[in-house]
């Protein structure tokens, strides 16, 4: 099925044609053909002004759907997009019209490089289930083919998609996603993401959220009975994915950072896709006036790699005992094996320090948080020790 995303000025003008059309059968007339249709017609590609086409083309409906969801939300587009999930009637549409690019699941490669993609489009973006090399271009018999990683937010793929056709988007500024992540017990941990938090916040408005499914942090954050994470989600998804002022009232200041109170109900992390999660926390940074997002991500969330691939630079808190050493290996090994061994190489190891810092309700503020913050100052200036 396609989606056509029409501006307002096509469907006005579309309207006035159809009135047209109906007047003259009634008439028993024919409608006159206009140079400008004869021209279309001839050259076999229909365009709005100098308005480019673009076409996107992937069989997983629902993937197809939301990122044509999230392009269409961008107003002033330098292009037009549809959507197809067949590529029977791709292949139709196609017979009639040139794409200026296509942006073609990895997937569907081998229809699209045999018939109507590397014929019809100028352009073509490769959505892979793997990150490859970052916007590496290839050649086609005709076309230019680029790659880009398939799970990442669709702001990114949209700027890809603008600078690929050669457009200039809007300039805004970019959200930095920071994840903590660790396949090790560690109980300094949330500490740690705590301190980093308030370090990040002395050089940009920075927002602290914790993702596990059971955090213990409502004494540490003054988080009891407070509007937390599941009512910002529940609210987010009754809005349509917006961003609400309601929602933006739950977000907490304390000196120095702010947080969003931790879930009340573990599924409600489970429950979402990390597209979907992702997109969230992008679209409240940047409605709220967040620089950065520091993230603590833990296995409630699906699919975690993929978050720390949305993540600029993720910290990994590690313990040098027998078993914590023993299942970092083995994370490093499955990242390998499943070919995201980029991910591993943006992971930053850090053995925290273990001179008996105090954890508790009074940890914001303490001397026990201000060391923390200390250690963590010495990971930005390169005195840190580096990965093992």
């Amino acid at each position: 099925m396609a989606y056509v995303l029409i501006t307002q000025s096509q469907k006005v003008r579309g309207a006035q044609d159809s009135r047209e059309k109906q007047r003259s059968e009634r008439r028993g007339e024919k409608r006159p053909q206009s140079k400008k249709t004869r021209k279309q017609r001839n050259s076999g590609k229909e365009k709005v002004g100098v308005q480019e086409n673009c076409i996107i083309f992937d069989t997983d409906e629902q993937y197809g759907k939301r990122l044509m969801c999230a392009i269409s939300r961008h107003k002033n587009l330098p292009f037009g997009v549809q959507l197809f999930t067949r590529a029977d009637e791709m292949e139709i549409y196609l017979e009639h019209h040139t794409a200026d690019m296509m942006v073609v699941s990895e997937t569907c490669c081998e229809y699209g490089a045999e018939k109507p993609c590397e014929k019809q489009a100028k352009k073509m973006l490769v959505l892979t289930e793997e990150q490859k090399t970052a916007g590496e271009n290839k050649s086609g018999n005709t076309t230019e083919v680029r790659e880009i990683y398939k799970y990442q937010p669709a702001d990114s793929i949209l700027r890809e998609i603008i600078q690929f056709l050669g457009g200039k988007e809007q300039k805004q500024e970019d959200v930095e996603l920071i994840g903590v992540y660790s396949p090790v017990y560690e109980p300094l941990r949330s500490a740690f993401a705590l301190s980093l938090t308030q370090v990040m916040a002395e050089s940009g408005r920075t927002l602290y959220c914790n993702l596990e499914a059971f955090s213990g942090l409502e004494e540490v954050l003054a988080a009891q009975d407070r509007e937390n994470l599941s009512d910002m989600i529940y609210y987010y998804r009754n809005a349509g994915a917006k961003v609400t002022e309601q929602m933006k009232q739950m977000i907490v200041s304390l000196p120095g950072f702010d947080y969003i109170a931790p879930v009340e109900f573990a599924q409600d992390i489970s429950s979402m896709q990390t597209q979907e999660l992702t997109e969230f926390f992008l679209k409240i940074a940047k409605e709220c006036g967040y620089q950065k997002v520091v993230l603590e991500i833990s296995s409630a969330v699906a699919s975690q790699w993929k978050m720390i691939f949305a993540c600029s630079r993720v910290y990994m808190p590690v313990r040098q005992d027998y078993i914590s050493v023993r299942k970092v290996q083995a994370f490093e090994k499955y990242l390998l094996m499943a070919g995201m061994e980029h991910l591993w190489n943006r992971i930053e190891k850090v053995e925290l320090p273990q001179n008996n810092l105090q954890f508790n309700a009074a940890y914001i503020g303490s001397r026990e948080g201000e060391e923390m913050n200390g250690f963590v100052r010495t990971l930005f200036t390169g005195q840190a020790a580096k990965n093992p």
